[in-house]
């Protein structure tokens, strides 16, 4: 399951968050002095009386959700930085919908009948985007008890928080001036998008109710454990970093400006959103922060540099000289009488892709870099076996199938995303694991220990040659258990593909489609399967082949006959089905991880690294030339015990990027 952290702002609920300027001025706050600003104009404007935050932080999840230990380390930081700003501050944790909705609503009571008050209102914890019936969106916080919406919807709604009902409650306080800000991916359906506006100095626009949204995300945008969000937020209202216009106020415009900008420095998967709400009457206005007032000479005049990158060791430049390796930690560099300065940092690690991202640093200032370093990856290698891998891509993928012709072990229709990986353009041949058999005797036919197959191991040789009914080197080799695909698959320094990996290359990145080509059945072009030639062979009981259709193939095809999918990949549909790595489970998919899935009470390198000790039965995909199209779909699961053999069954291997 895909993880997203939301640290929600909702910021002056009945008020703009305005920082005072002064210690003296700080401490009046607390004490309930009305706060005021002036703006460009010269007009003094009153704006708050009392101030008010509620911090609300999720992270001991107990329903497979990830826990989130960064957020409720988040929460006690944002709770004690609002203390020092002067706010009255109530910090809740761990918290269902109904402890929630409770705290929230007693909080906008007691607290938002005074227009003049300022009120805020944090969270941070899970986030979630669903899909809506009119190709829309709606987001939601996560609480935690909340169940895995993959696998239960309507219990994953009913125990979480829908945003739309957070808006209707923000209108139903009386603060003039309301703004959420969204660590997280969020849909943003919420948002006036007409409010990208250059931001302008201080105005009396303040006068003017308003709801502000700022999100730290698109939708389905990963953001990390620890809020680099919150990071970029305390250091422009703090004064680490520069007030954009000088002029000791920040407006929510302009925080929304700044963090669009700033987030992705430190995180370059994020990409924060901002705007009003979809309300004319409450679209007007703009909060305000006003930023503590320092002298310069007394702000220090060296700001920090720490560099974390995966993987770690690559070299980090500053303005193209070396200065260390990551993990980098508090490289001091000086701003200079300035107490600014703008400075290129650059990473460099063999074999992956260089990153470059110019900065400003303020003095005084701790810049963290979290940075994953892209692979450059080859779109195709040889593996030791001397067999071409073909690269498929990192990604999402719809996983099993809702048609007509599927299962209830097809269902349901999920979203599964598997990390980069290369798969073998063609299926193993006999030729490869002749060669394999070759260097490791003990996998001979009359060598093989028992349990590893069913007494028709290499049932197609004829004394561990190649000749075969059922064809010579460039055949797929069959009459192959699961162990023995697995030890040739060790020995050749890669695995199986998991049941995810393999349906991900078996669709070619085609999305909904029947077959690796797409809906259109079988012809005799795409693929070897029971057709014309199969029915001449007249075997006993064999009446389903489709005389209707000439492959060229009567039993195997020699590999790469027919055309490649969208991946590259010949015969993923066709001429022999093909082990999995993963235990075979027909209830599955009702809860399956989102994230590199495998089925079975192994972890992947147990499986890999222990595959003689299995005993449960192990998937088979993609069909045979024995079968029909209905065996071809890629959806369509089958399985086996792993010492099974058929001459309709072989494999092919995978191997991760990175071995």
């Amino acid at each position: 399951m895909k993880t997203f952290l939301i640290s929600l702002f909702v910021v002056l609920l009945c008020g703009a968050l305005i920082f005072l300027g002064t210690t003296a001025l700080f401490s009046q706050t607390r004490r309930g002095m009305k706060i005021s600003v002036r703006t460009n104009t010269g007009e003094d404007i009153a704006l708050y009386n009392a101030s008010y935050a509620l911090v609300i932080g999720n992270g001991n999840y107990r329903n497979g959700w990830d826990p989130l230990p960064g957020a409720l380390q988040d929460v006690k930081e944002v709770a004690e930085a609002l203390k020092t700003h002067g706010f009255n501050v109530t910090l809740k944790t761990d918290l269902t919908a109904d402890e929630f909705m409770d705290a929230l609503l007693t909080f906008g009571l007691e607290h938002g009948e005074d227009e003049n008050n300022r009120l805020l209102f944090y969270y941070a914890g899970h986030g979630y985007t669903l899909p809506l019936a009119n190709d829309q969106e709606r987001g939601y916080l996560v609480m935690i008890d909340a169940p895995d919406p993959d696998s239960d919807k309507r219990g994953f709604v009913r125990a979480s928080v829908n945003m739309e009902t957070i808006v209707g409650e923000s209108k139903a306080i009386l603060a003039r001036h309301v703004l959420f800000l969204f660590d997280s991916c969020f849909s943003g359906t919420i948002l006036n998008a007409r409010d990208r506006v250059r931001p302008e100095s201080i105005s009396d626009n303040i006068r003017y109710p308003v709801r502000q949204f700022i999100t730290a995300g698109r939708a389905n945008e990963p953001v990390p454990d620890r809020s680099v969000f919150k990071t970029a937020f305390l250091d422009l209202i703090e004064g680490r970093a520069t007030d954009p216009f000088r002029d000791g106020y920040i407006t929510g415009t302009e925080l929304g400006v700044y963090l669009v900008n700033q987030v992705p420095i430190y995180n370059p998967a994020q990409h924060p959103q901002h705007g009003k709400i979809r309300d004319p009457k409450l679209d007007k206005g703009d909060f305000v922060f006003v930023l503590p007032r320092r002298n310069t000479a007394e702000l220090p005049t060296l700001a920090t540099l720490s560099v974390t990158s995966t993987p770690s060791g690559a070299t980090v430049y500053v303005a193209g000289t070396a200065i260390g390796k990551t993990p980098l930690r508090a490289y001091a560099i000086d701003t200079g009488v300035r107490r600014e300065k703008q400075v290129d940092i650059g990473l460099e690690l063999a074999g992956y892709k260089s990153r470059v991202k110019s900065v400003t640093l303020t003095g005084g200032q701790t810049l963290p870099w979290d940075v994953p370093l892209e692979p450059m990856i080859a779109p195709t290698i040889i593996g030791q076996d001397g067999a071409e891998m073909v690269l498929i891509p990192a990604g999402d993928f719809q996983m099993g199938s809702n048609d007509s012709e599927a299962e209830d072990y097809e269902k349901p229709v999920h979203t599964v995303y598997v990390d980069a990986f290369y798969m073998d353009k063609y299926e193993v041949t006999n030729a490869q694991f002749k060669a394999f058999v070759d260097a490791n005797p003990q996998w001979q036919k009359d060598k093989i220990p028992d349990k590893y197959h069913d007494g028709n191991y290499l049932g197609h040789w004829d004394d561990s040659t190649l000749k075969s009914f059922l064809g010579e080197g460039n055949q797929p080799v069959v009459y192959v258990s699961w162990y023995a695909a697995m030890a040739y698959a060790q020995w050749a320094g890669k695995r199986l593909p998991t049941e995810a990996e393999w349906e991900k290359a078996a669709r070619g990145g085609l999305v909904g489609q029947k077959y690796p080509w797409g809906n259109r059945p079988p012809d005799g072009t795409q693929c070897n399967f029971a057709d014309i030639h199969l029915a001449n062979l007249n075997f006993e009981g064999l009446d389903w082949a489709d005389e209707s259709v000439d492959d060229g193939s009567a039993l195997t095809a020699p590999i790469g006959r027919y055309p490649v999918n969208g991946y590259g990949l010949h015969d993923m549909a066709g001429n022999v089905w093909e082990w999995c790595l993963d235990e075979y489970d027909e209830t599955f998919y009702r809860r399956s991880p989102r994230r590199n899935p495998l089925a079975g009470e192994m972890p992947r390198r147990e499986v890999i690294t222990n595959y003689r000790n299995v005993t449960t039965s192990r998937v088979l995909r993609g069909g045979s030339w024995y079968n029909t199209a209905q065996n071809l779909r890629v959806a369509n699961r089958l399985s086996n015990t792993p010492s099974y053999t058929f001459n309709g069954i072989g494999f092919r291997c995978a191997r991760a990027v990175t071995p």
